[in-house]
């Protein structure tokens, strides 16, 4: 990791086209899904007779779908590689904004939702890593970073482009097919960029602790479920709080103004702390980056348990949000460090799975409120989750394999 560290920055115009192609992908999917589709809702209620619990059961969907496919472009990169994936990506989303813009029922805009999630597991992280991998190894932690670094420039803007979109357009469909014009065409562009490395040679003493470890052996190891339950713990919070928070600040007489801006400082911190941890990953560690991510969580968790003023509220920000990217750069550098790159694809997206568990979080945290009528005791509870999983993460190291394995 010390030659890794130290080698000097190389600008590289082709890796740095193929980044910006992949991260700009990466902003418009996590820009128009999760950070948005809230957004949208209230105009297809009125139009589609639907009331909040139907309109949130697309959520859960587009969730269950994210999760539960996460295996799914590991499958494709193997037969098909890393770019014929994005292009099911691109093509995924524009079927779902297409679908979301006809919808006049329930079960159409379900069904939008459900193609949002599969185009969300195909567009997403684990192609844009298999390709982004195999250039600049020296400096892959700075490159991991800087791609999810994108998708928090998304969380950050696009509610504002779907409201401008919607005001200059008419009405919501004018926005969905805006949406599936601009991704079939910015889609387009950006596949002419990307390229896969056409050979990949094992670079010298890389990954020599873990190298070349296969799906069935990653999934033998202890190491591979810890990692999951960090990022499970991550997301269900992330989820939670997404669902949530802006009512709790309400309650408990903070203005809208105050909570949108904790949400922008948020979304901030989301993109810029991958950037920051990935240039700095290779002298800490790994290890490192992981429990200090889901430690500014917890405190993050604990500042907004306890709310009622503007510092409280922008500590909340910063260690929900940077802690959030944090610890998805972290799990993903694990991952690789740990089991290698041959596999890498496919253990990243079976560890995905363990995120499906977050669309428990608004159910129970909703619930609770129902009983209680309080908030602070369900995010007191995920800061004690979080703090479970940073305790886990104590006892990360490199998994060795078994004697015979070796031999």
């Amino acid at each position: 990791m010390t030659a890794s560290a130290n080698a000097p920055i190389r600008v590289d115009l082709r890796v740095l086209g193929i980044l910006l192609a992949l991260g700009i992908l990466y902003l418009i999917m996590m820009g128009s899904t999760f950070s948005s589709l809230g957004v949208v809702l209230p105009h297809m209620i009125l139009s589609l007779g639907m009331n909040w619990r139907q309109a949130g059961f697309g959520f859960t969907l587009l969730a269950l779908a994210a999760g539960s496919s996460s295996l799914l472009p590991a499958l494709v990169i193997r037969r098909f590689g890393g770019r014929v994936t994005l292009a099911l990506g691109v093509l995924g989303l524009m079927a779902a904004y297409a679908t979301l813009a006809l919808a006049v029922d329930l079960p159409s805009y379900y069904l939008g939702t459900v193609l949002l999630g599969l185009g969300f597991s195909l567009i997403g992280a684990v192609p844009a890593l298999d390709i982004l991998k195999h250039w600049a190894p020296e400096r892959r932690s700075l490159l991991f970073g800087a791609y999810l670094a994108f998708g928090g420039l998304g969380g950050a803007f696009w509610p504002l482009v779907v409201r401008h979109a919607i005001g200059h357009l008419g009405d919501w469909r004018g926005y969905w097919w805006f949406m599936t014009a601009l991704i079939g065409t910015v889609g387009l562009l950006c596949l002419a960029v990307i390229r896969e490395r056409p050979t990949v040679k094992a670079e010298a003493g890389e990954e020599a602790a873990g190298a070349g470890w296969s799906l069935a052996e990653a999934l033998r190891t202890p190491q591979f479920y810890i990692v999951g339950c960090c990022i499970a713990a991550t997301y269900l919070v992330a989820s939670t709080v997404n669902a949530f928070t802006v009512s709790y600040l309400s309650l408990i007489g903070i203005g809208a103004g105050a909570a949108v801006l904790a949400f922008s400082v948020q979304s901030a911190c989301h993109a810029a702390f991958p950037l920051m941890m990935g240039s700095i990953a290779d002298r800490v560690g790994v290890k490192t980056l992981l429990i200090g991510g889901l430690a500014i969580q917890v405190i993050g968790m604990l500042a907004l348990a306890r709310g009622g003023s503007p510092a409280l509220l922008i500590l909340f920000a910063i260690g929900v949000g940077g802690g959030y990217g944090t610890v998805f750069l972290a799990t993903t550098l694990t991952l690789q460090l740990y089991f290698g790159a041959r596999h890498y694809a496919q253990i990243f997206g079976s560890n995905q799975l363990f995120t499906t568990i977050s669309v428990a979080g608004p159910v129970l945290v909703g619930g609770i409120a129902d009983v209680t009528g309080r908030f602070d005791l369900s995010f007191l509870g995920c800061a004690a989750l979080l703090l479970a999983a940073a305790l886990a993460a104590t006892t990360l190291r490199p998994p060795a394999r078994p004697a015979e394995d070796a031999a």
